[in-house]
């Protein structure tokens, strides 16, 4: 966990000091690591959009935030497509006598029976803590969670994703200046109390799930 978390902050101090407006296609390039980011999840790509956005409010640049925020969200949708169906038909296909075997399970079951309930805030707000993102999009392809439903949500998070990652960046940049490492700090502080927020409504929802079987035995 140390290394791993290390190479995150290596990576994620790397991304930071990226220049795009000097790469011939930044809007492709953001699109391209947010979409790899999405299935492999060790490319920190909000770090990304947060430099973007903060270079956007300098004068004379040639960064639009609306491009970024339309390039994070397109990559942010088809990333977490891609994941749904390697989950979903790669891993499954895999795992398939596991997963058999774990939804004969009768709390495996009811576990399952809350996700499916629960399924758009997961979906929505999940898309802003870059572990739980993962996990919420592997789960709902092995689970053969609706691609529809799915795709409906994942919609919804990845633009209010791209929106929140880049307008912040480039209202804490306004307010205080050039400074990257800050706004990151800022982005970091919301999104843990995202994670908490939705803890709290999963293991409420759990809690009540758990009360209703209870009670219809």
């Amino acid at each position: 966990m140390v290394g791993v978390a290390w190479l995150v902050s290596v990576i994620s101090s790397a991304v930071t000091d990226i220049d795009i407006s000097r790469i011939s296609h930044p809007y492709a390039i953001v699109f391209i690591f947010v979409t790899f980011d999405a299935v492999v999840p060790i490319l920190p790509s909000e770090s990304l959009l947060n430099t973007g956005s903060v270079l956007a409010t300098q004068e004379g640049s040639n960064i639009e935030i609306w491009r970024l925020i339309v390039a994070g969200s397109a990559g942010a949708i088809i990333g977490d497509s891609i994941l749904y169906w390697i989950s979903r038909t790669v891993l499954r296909g895999f795992m398939s006598n596991r997963v058999a075997q774990a939804e004969q399970n009768e709390k495996v079951a009811d576990t399952l029976a809350m996700l499916q309930d629960q399924a758009p805030m997961l979906i929505v707000f999940g898309r802003f803590v870059p572990g739980v993102r993962f996990a919420v999009g592997a789960t709902m392809g092995i689970t053969r969670f609706s691609y529809q439903r799915f795709l409906f949500w994942d919609i919804v998070g990845g633009i209010a994703w791209a929106s929140f990652a880049c307008i912040s960046s480039a209202l804490v940049s306004t307010a205080i200046g050039d400074q990257p490492l800050i706004s990151m700090v800022v982005s970091i502080v919301i999104t843990s109390t995202i994670l908490a927020l939705l803890y709290q409504r999963v293991k409420r929802g759990w809690d009540t799930s758990k009360h209703t079987t209870t009670e219809g035995e």
